[in-house]
């Protein structure tokens, strides 16, 4: 598992000196399924990175990246999300914080077997610190061991969450919830745009709670290691524990306030529902 993890840990910082590098130079900004939905030249440049440094570790890898132009790029084969072995890769996760030069995007890179993530790393870009974890390892930032916060009642807790890019009734179920916790009430809500980060800061006890609707497996693959490792629970919406082909979105906290968070988003939603 050591050298799995080591893997992960160069390739997302791999991924990062491209981001870093291109900082000022993202080249042409394009759309992908919706108008909010952004992809940048350095998208595809760090996930080349990012592949290659897993290939010449192992030529035989098989890969899930978000950016499809990499596969033809580096020559590598697309994997399976449920397969045996498969490296799941966000070469940008915060694209539009990216390009705005908001301090809110990451790389993400993870490890699956059979669906289950045993070892993944996330570098936060702009402050050039990496987070890892490796399945019955912990979790660590740069090296030093972190774990959840310990919150146990939702008006003593600080929750991240993220915004659908489609802005019809996704839209619609995720501001609900979010007027629901914010008269619950919470401390305070906050969000910077990379789902990678928000699990980064639930895994280090800088933020006690995490949902979000409508992710992509690519958006917290390594996020989820990262979370169970450091102490805490993660499922997706329906309580279901994490899984790559889940799309129902995801909730990570510590054991206790997970099922706080997880019965006033049913609760929202059957009310939702019922309208």
């Amino acid at each position: 598992m050591h050298d799995e993890l080591a893997a992960a840990i160069a390739a997302a910082e791999a991924g990062a000196r491209v981001v870093r590098e291109r900082a000022d130079d993202i080249g042409t900004v394009r759309s992908k399924s919706f108008a909010t939905d952004l992809v940048t030249e350095v998208d595809i440049a760090a996930g080349v990175a990012i592949a290659r440094a897993l290939l010449e570790r192992d030529p035989s890898a098989r890969l899930v990246v978000e950016e499809d132009e990499v596969y033809d790029i580096v020559g590598a084969m697309r994997g399976d999300l449920d397969g045996a072995q498969v490296w799941v890769i966000d070469p940008v996760d915060g694209t539009t914080s990216f390009v705005h030069g908001f301090p809110g995007y990451s790389v993400s890179v993870a490890l699956l077997r059979d669906g289950h993530p045993v070892a993944g790393a996330v570098t936060d870009v702009p402050r050039s610190v990496t987070m890892s974890a490796a399945e019955g390892t912990g979790t660590a930032l740069d090296g030093r061991p972190v774990r959840c916060s310990d919150a146990t009642r939702l008006d003593e807790a600080l929750l991240v969450t993220g915004f659908p890019y489609d802005r019809g009734a996704p839209l619609d179920r995720q501001l609900a919830v979010l007027a629901a916790f914010l008269r619950a009430p919470v401390h305070g809500i906050r969000r910077d745009g990379s789902a990678a980060l928000d699990c980064c800061h639930i895994a280090a006890g800088r933020a006690d709670g995490f949902w979000e609707y409508g992710l992509q497996p690519w958006d917290t693959a390594a996020g989820a290691i990262l979370c169970r490792e450091a102490g805490a629970r993660v499922t997706d919406i329906e309580g279901r524990e994490w899984s790559p082909t889940a799309n129902s979105g995801i909730v990570a906290a510590n054991p206790v306030l997970h099922e706080l968070m997880l019965e006033l988003v049913r609760r929202t939603s059957a009310d939702l529902a019922d309208q």
